[in-house]
């Protein structure tokens, strides 16, 4: 279901870069520390972040390149694409996703809360529009509402086992570290 619902988001005509999710990098998006057959979703535009899906695995994963920390680089943000959509609805953007795992809650509500201000300040007015639209398109096309996502992420997060993850052999020369054995 996963896999149909990227198709299905790719498929929109809305501006992706309004949201945090570019789709540029569909091709080469991979750094050091992406997941060996990771399947692109989007990149929020800065610092390399982007989102994944694993293979065999329903869950969206940032991958965050600037993160440097073992264990920290790759972390589940949606136990699926939509619950990872109903996310990006209530921060109304993708990068507060990418950041949840070293805030505490109130951080994370002062990063919104600073969003939102911006939004009213004006001066991005026409970005804005454009979020709207991107957003009001995933609402509509997935029949989704709105859903805070930090408890949720902390929980995902703090569950998540980073042994199951294959990386290239880039990522243990990078952090120079031993390969493990038969990977």
């Amino acid at each position: 279901m996963t896999r149909d619902d990227l198709r299905r988001f790719r498929a929109l005509d809305i501006d992706f870069s309004a949201i945090g999710l570019l789709q540029d990098g569909t091709g080469d998006f991979a750094y050091f520390c992406t997941p060996a057959d990771a399947e692109f979703v989007g990149r929020i535009g800065c610092d390399g972040v982007h989102f994944v899906l694993l293979p065999g695995d329903e869950r969206v994963f940032c991958v965050d390149p600037a993160m440097g920390e073992e264990g920290k680089y790759v972390l589940p943000v949606g136990r699926d694409f939509r619950e990872f959509l109903s996310f990006v609805l209530y921060c109304q953007d993708a990068n507060p996703l990418s950041q949840i795992w070293w805030m505490r809650e109130e951080q994370f509500r002062g990063l919104l809360a600073e969003d939102a201000a911006a939004r009213q300040g004006g001066g991005m007015a026409d970005r804005f529009v454009k979020t709207d639209a991107a957003l009001a398109a995933i609402a509509r096309t997935f029949d989704l509402t709105p859903a805070a996502p930090f408890d949720k992420v902390k929980a995902l997060q703090a569950e998540f086992e980073p042994s199951v993850l294959r990386f290239s052999d880039e990522y243990y020369d990078v952090l120079g570290l031993e390969r493990p054995e038969g990977g």
